[in-house]
Formats: structure tokens, C-alpha cells, sequence
């Protein structure tokens, strides 16, 4: 039986945040803009004589927009609890709740964390997951970068005039500078998978076709999986399951990645199936039995996608390298 006597539920997004205080039968939502401090206040205006070991704040997993506010609650001595979106969408869905507003999203959320709460507080990620994280995304803006000078350089490189190749290796200086600090910051991130996380670093190397810039998702924005308890709840999270209509090698209706969940670590996922179904035996036979059945690559890419994710899942969940011979098939 929950220890927890009110339950505030909080829908999160960019610029406001929604909550709703379920206190035995009785229910108060209020608003308030992004700003934690700001919506202490409003919430103790709403809980004077509260214990904050007698609460339970809980919201969605978003991607970043939760992470200011339930570090600054955790930091501040509340039990806060961060649902991932698999969870939250089959809570929401068997509510009935058709009327999609913030403050539904809110009530509901409040009330998964009376009924369902799994004891799962939440923890901030270590200095070193954050370290790894924050240059993986300073990778992928670098990239960006890139492939927007790049776009910029062609189309220039058709402007007929004198000197438009003095011009032009402005551009390839930038182009030049951006790629000598992506190497740089990929040493530093394998530097620091090696250090401090040496034994997971190791388990998801024995899987065939998993990419460094995967494993280094895996252990810091995924955490090694901490928090999800089945494999099926990270392919949600991450949003490359192929369809809600898929069982083995079946992969019924027209399916795609899901725009839900964190499109980096999806991405990075994605581009490691281009080499898995060379190198990975389970991977290489499931894209090939989807294409035989008339699947489309894409939907077949995005479904070996999701089979490698399940194997670094079991590879963590296990403790033991990947072993061949105890994958199913399927």
C-alpha cells in the first residue's frame, strides 16, 4: 500500500506546466509558467500543512523539458517520480480518456502515480552520463552545422563569377574547423566510456554491428536501461518499435518509426542497422525475412533496429556478453 497520502501529476512542456493535486477525493489543478521556483510556491499555496514525505510529484518522461523541474524538486527534498511514456500512453489509453488537454494530461498523470507507482524515485544521472550526453548532442549540432555549410557551398558553387573559388574555401575552413571538433569530442566521449563505464562498455561490444556513438547512447541518455523493466518499454521510449501491430516476424499494416520519444538516440539506432544486417546473423535474417513478405526497407530497417536495441537491453539485463546461441530467432 502507497505511503504517499496526495499525488500531484505535472504536464510538462516547454514554456507552462499543468498540474493537478489529487488529495483523497479531492481534486485541484492549477497552472503556472516554467518556472520551479515559481510553482513551489503555487503548489505549497495549495499544500500549507502537507509533509513533503507525504507527497508524490509525477510526470512524464519528455525528453528535457522535465529535467530542470524534477532536478530542482529532487534537489529541494520532494518524491518525484518520472514515468516513461510507454507506460504513461497504455495508462491513458485504457482511462478511455478521449478529450486530450493539459489539464486531462495532468489529472491522469496523477492518478498512474496513485494507482501504479512503482517505487522508482527519481535520480539524477551521474556527472560522468551527463558528460557523455552533452557532448553527443554538441556531436550532433556539429553535424548539422556541417551539412548545412556544405548545402550553403553548393549552391554558391554555381554562381558564375571571378574568384568564386577563393569563395568557396571559406566555407571547407568552416566545414574543416567543425569535423577536426567532432574528433575531438568523440575521443573525449570514448575516453570517458572507457573510464567510467569499462564493464557495460565491454558487454555491448560482443554485439555484432553496435556502433561506439550507440554505445555511448546506451550508457548515458539510456542510463544502461535503468528505470525500464522490459525491453518493449525502451523501444517505446525511444520510438523506433516498427508498428503497434508486430509479433515476431509478422509486421502487420503500414508501420514506421514513431515521432514520439527522443529522435537522437533513435537516429543513432537507425544508422547502426546498416551495418547489423551485414554482421549480425539475427538482424541480417529478420530484414531479409520482412523483405521476402513484401515489407518495405525502411519498415524492415526500423524493425532490426528495434532487435538491436533488445540485445543491448539483454546484454545489461544478463551481466553476460552476447551469446548467439540463446537469441531467439524471431
Amino acid at each position: 500500500m502507497s505511503t504517499y497520502k496526495v499525488f500531484i501529476g505535472i504536464d510538462v512542456s516547454k514554456k507552462y506546466l499543468n498540474a493537478a493535486i489529487l488529495n483523497g477525493d479531492t481534486t485541484v489543478t492549477f497552472k503556472s509558467l516554467y518556472c520551479p521556483e515559481e510553482f513551489e510556491k503555487e503548489l505549497n499555496r495549495h499544500l500549507k500543512e502537507i509533509e513533503k514525505s507525504e507527497l508524490l510529484i509525477v510526470m512524464e518522461h519528455t525528453g528535457v523539458y522535465h529535467l530542470r523541474l524534477a532536478h530542482y524538486l529532487y534537489e529541494s527534498g520532494y518524491n518525484v517520480g518520472v514515468i516513461n511514456p510507454y507506460s504513461m500512453r497504455k495508462f491513458f489509453e485504457a482511462k478511455g480518456k478521449r478529450a486530450k488537454t493539459d489539464k486531462v494530461d495532468s489529472i491522469v498523470i496523477a492518478e498512474y502515480g496513485r494507482q501504479f507507482f512503482d517505487g522508482k524515485l527519481y535520480r539524477p544521472k551521474t556527472e560522468a552520463q551527463k558528460q557523455i550526453e552533452t557532448r553527443l548532442r554538441l556531436l550532433d549540432d556539429f553535424q548539422r552545422q556541417i551539412n548545412m555549410v556544405k548545402n550553403q557551398r553548393e549552391a554558391l558553387s554555381h554562381v558564375p563569377m571571378e574568384g568564386i573559388k577563393k569563395v568557396l574555401r571559406y566555407y571547407d575552413g568552416i566545414i574543416k574547423a567543425l569535423s577536426s571538433s567532432m574528433k575531438k569530442v568523440e575521443k573525449e566521449i570514448q575516453k570517458l566510456c572507457r573510464e567510467k563505464f569499462k564493464k557495460q562498455r565491454e558487454l555491448l561490444e560482443s554485439i555484432p554491428g553496435i556502433s561506439d556513438r550507440a554505445i555511448s547512447v546506451v550508457v548515458s541518455m539510456l542510463r544502461g536501461f535503468e528505470g525500464f523493466s522490459r525491453a518493449k518499454e525502451v523501444g517505446s521510449f525511444v520510438g523506433i518499435c516498427p508498428s503497434p501491430y508486430e509479433s515476431g516476424d509478422t509486421v502487420r499494416g503500414r508501420g514506421s518509426i514513431m515521432k514520439r520519444g527522443n529522435s537522437y538516440v533513435r537516429k543513432v539506432f537507425y544508422m547502426c542497422t546498416l551495418s547489423a544486417i551485414r554482421v549480425n546473423v539475427y538482424c541480417k535474417g529478420l530484414y531479409e525475412r520482412l523483405l521476402k513478405k513484401g515489407k518495405s526497407k525502411k519498415l524492415a530497417l526500423v524493425a532490426v533496429g528495434h532487435k538491436l536495441l533488445r540485445q543491448c537491453f539483454g546484454v545489461l539485463r544478463s551481466g553476460k556478453e552476447f551469446n548467439p546461441s540463446l537469441v531467439k530467432s524471431t
